[in-house]
């Protein structure tokens, strides 16, 4: 079966400043588990693989895009 990596459409920060300087954390709700492959009109690549050692990759690439995304975003690896 063929794997896909999805990122998060938008991070979600832990904690937010307001424009006084007040800081307070997110609410629960706030988790923002939209995940795409890639934003409309961009010219972003997809991340797709298949074979014998699809699963295997996907998540090697998948950490790969993780550890190099200084904005907190998550990433994940789904089954399509």
């Amino acid at each position: 079966m063929p794997y896909r990596i999805f990122k998060q459409l938008l991070p979600s920060p832990t904690s937010s400043v307001d424009r006084n300087g007040e800081t307070w954390t997110d609410p629960e709700w706030a988790s923002r588990e939209i995940y795409v492959a890639k934003l409309s009109g961009s010219s972003e690549q997809i991340w797709e693989y298949s074979g014998s050692d699809a699963q295997a990759d996907a998540t090697t690439k998948m950490n790969e895009l993780t550890g190099s995304d200084s904005s907190g975003r998550l990433y994940k690896v789904i089954e399509i």
